[in-house]
This record gives structure tokens, C-alpha cells and sequence, in this order.
């Protein structure tokens, strides 16, 4: 029991998060300093988490006389740069990629590692081969062993680096180079860009998150209560649908993406719109509160300004599929309306979408001239020609 209550301190200090464009300056140190950037307004964002790969889409204008241009980030949080017991791909490739006006961008990567409150990113390069790598407490300490003396006598001088004792997945407690300090690291992703007076600017990035797998049933949503009853009805599976000897679907991977560096810009978020798409169902937190979703949770809001983060379980039977392959994909569409929801093409009318909101829809998915939509709560058929693509 204790080594199981162990391996989940360790999960939970090991989950990825991924976070909002922002604008910010980096520092000679190797830092980043995230600043307010008024005059540039986020008009739309477009949000689409599913296992294995997350995509962003924004509208960003510029709502000045003048041309603006700013160094943009995509900051992920604070993570392990070492781990004690690994979490998944050590050696993981976000595979970010980001296009701006429809054009692919080069872009630049920052990183900063502290141990402790201590900045030691200037000396970490001679072992880190690349600056999204995680490695694990046993691959650090022969790394540090391979070092020149004179290369690992910086590390002992400040008292970052100490010869004692780790534990060894496959030799067991071993003595070797251990850290002093639990060592921590700021990755971001950066380019600069130019907002033309007056103009709007498409921004879109892509990127794999880190595979965290829980692997014990457990959401890891803080606002998450497993012990209620809608928790523990929504994870229970009927005796006729089993098809393993337990009675509940687990947690599966947890993300947690940073939507508060959205406030860094002008004003509120115009439009606001999120997808999760779960092979069967996701937990997590939104505003602040408890969600539940089936294979799709929506949420389209207009001036928006969020003071949460939102964190998301995915729930499902068994382990997910890597990789995870949506049954088709979703694109964002402005209503040009009102327009009609039907629960089927020609069919019943189930609720009405206004003029001007926004709304997810899945092209591939046509029959006729009418497109599958799903905007909040709010889901069906709707005629093609009620529909704008925004993105």
C-alpha cells in the first residue's frame, strides 16, 4: 500500500500541462518573462483535446493604428526535469508545429532549469541531449558519471550534484551521482510576430502532450470528488456491457492545459470554444467545476475571460489505443442564423443555435446537405447553409 501511495505522489507530480499563446520577453539568464500585451485582442480560440495530440487555433487582431510586432510563446509549465520513477516517453517529441496565416513557422525553444530556487540552466546542456528530454534519476547519474571531472566539478561546487544513493529499476539502491535538490524545468515554445494595424492574424499549433497514463482508477481533476455518487455512477459499467471482472472504467491519461495566460492579452476571449473528444468518456475541471462528458464535451462562450485552468481525464476500459485516431475531425463554424438543430436531417427540431455564436461540426460526417453539430449541450443536425467555416 505504501509503495502504491508512493508511485501516485510520483504521478502527480509528474502530469503535463500545456498552456495559451502569450507575449513575453526572454531574459539573458535563459528565463521568460510572460508580460501584458494590450492593443492586440484575442477574437477567437479554438481548443481540441483528444489522447495523443492537442490543437489550438487562434484569432488574434490588432486593434491599434499602428503595426505591433512581440515575441510569442507557447510556455508549458513547470515539470520534472528528472524523475524517480519515469512517467511514460522520457525522450518525448512534442512534435509542435505552427503555422501562422496558414504558413508554416520556424520557431525557437526555451528552456529553464532550477534546482531548488537555484538557476542552472547554463550548466545542464552536457547532460541533456535535447531541451524537451526527461530522463530518469538512474540515467542522470551516468551521464554525470561519463562527464570530465572538469565538466562535473561546477555541479559540486554549487552543491547541485552529490555522490549518495538512488534506486536503480534494475540493480536496485545503488550508490551513485544523486541530485541535491529536485530539479525542475520551464520549457517554451517562441517566434516573433508581426500584428498589422487594424488586421487580423491566424495563428494554429499542434503539438503530441506527454502519454500520462494513471493506471489506477483515479481521476487526477481536483475538482473531481471519485467517492460521490455521479462520480461513481458515471464510471459504472452495467453486468451485461463487462467485459473485464472489474465493476468501473478507470483514469486513463490526464492533461491539464493553462488557459489563464489567455488574460494577457486585450480584454476577454471573444469567443471561447473547446472540444474534448474521448474514446468513451472524460472527467475534469472547467471554470472551476466538475465536468462530465460522453465522447464529445463542448463549450462555446462569448467574452470570455477565464479564471481557471481546465484539466481533463479521459476515461475508458482497458488502456488507449496509441495512437488514439479520431472517427473524424471536428472544425469550427460561426452560425449564420438563428439556425435549427434537428435530431435528424429533416427531422425533429431539438433546439434552436443564435446568430453569430460558434459551433463544432464534423464535415466528413455530411448527409445531404446537412452537417452533425455539437455547440454546449446542444447537439443534432443543422443545414449546410446556416453555417460559416471560421477556421
Amino acid at each position: 500500500m505504501k509503495k502504491l501511495l508512493f508511485i501516485l505522489l510520483i504521478c502527480l507530480f509528474c502530469m503535463s500541462a500545456r498552456a495559451n499563446d502569450t507575449s513575453g520577453t526572454v531574459l539573458p539568464t535563459g528565463g521568460v518573462v510572460f508580460e501584458k500585451q494590450d492593443g492586440i485582442k484575442m477574437k477567437t480560440e479554438a481548443l481540441y483535446i483528444r489522447p495523443g495530440q492537442i490543437e489550438v487555433n487562434y484569432l488574434f487582431e490588432n486593434t491599434t493604428d499602428k503595426d505591433i510586432t512581440t515575441q510569442v510563446f507557447f510556455p508549458l509549465p513547470q515539470m520534472p526535469a528528472v524523475e524517480t520513477f519515469p512517467q511514460g516517453d522520457l525522450a518525448h517529441d512534442y512534435e509542435f508545429k505552427l503555422w501562422v496565416n496558414d504558413k508554416p513557422v520556424k520557431y525557437e525553444k526555451n528552456w529553464t532549469i532550477l534546482s531548488g530556487e537555484t538557476d542552472i540552466t547554463a550548466l545542464v546542456p552536457v547532460l541533456f541531449y535535447t531541451e524537451e528530454e526527461i530522463i530518469s534519476e538512474a540515467e542522470l547519474a551516468r551521464r554525470v558519471e561519463m562527464l570530465q571531472p572538469k565538466e562535473r566539478q561546477p555541479f559540486i561546487d554549487k552543491n547541485i550534484l552529490k555522490y549518495g544513493w538512488i534506486l536503480d529499476p534494475v540493480r536496485g539502491e545503488v550508490q551513485a551521482w544523486e541530485m541535491t535538490d529536485a530539479w525542475q524545468k520551464q520549457l517554451s515554445y517562441s517566434w516573433q510576430q508581426t500584428f498589422p494595424a487594424g488586421k487580423t492574424v491566424s495563428v494554429r499549433h499542434t503539438y503530441v502532450p506527454t502519454a500520462m497514463t494513471t493506471n489506477v482508477g483515479t481521476p487526477f481533476s481536483k475538482c473531481i470528488d471519485e467517492d460521490s455518487q455521479k462520480y461513481q455512477d458515471f464510471v459504472f459499467i452495467p453486468k451485461k456491457e463487462r467485459t473485464y471482472s472489474w465493476q468501473h472504467l478507470d483514469a486513463q491519461d490526464y492533461v491539464e492545459y493553462i488557459l489563464t495566460t489567455a488574460n494577457n492579452w486585450q480584454g476577454s476571449i471573444e469567443n471561447f470554444n473547446l472540444l474534448v473528444e474521448s474514446p468513451l468518456k472524460s472527467v475534469g475541471c472547467f471554470d472551476g467545476e466538475a465536468f462530465y462528458g460522453g465522447p464529445y464535451f463542448a463549450v462555446n462562450r462569448q467574452k470570455y475571460t477565464p479564471e481557471w485552468d481546465i484539466s481533463v481525464d479521459f476515461i475508458a476500459k482497458g488502456s488507449i489505443a496509441r495512437p488514439y485516431r479520431p472517427r473524424s475531425e471536428p472544425v469550427l463554424y460561426r452560425v449564420d442564423g438563428p439556425a435549427n438543430v434537428r435530431k435528424e436531417p429533416n427531422g425533429e427540431v431539438v433546439g434552436e443555435m443564435k446568430n453569430d455564436t460558434y459551433v463544432w461540426v464534423w464535415p466528413g460526417e455530411k448527409q445531404g446537405n446537412w452537417y452533425p453539430v455539437l455547440q454546449n449541450n446542444l447537439q443534432g443536425y443543422t443545414h449546410k447553409q446556416n453555417l460559416i467555416k471560421v477556421f
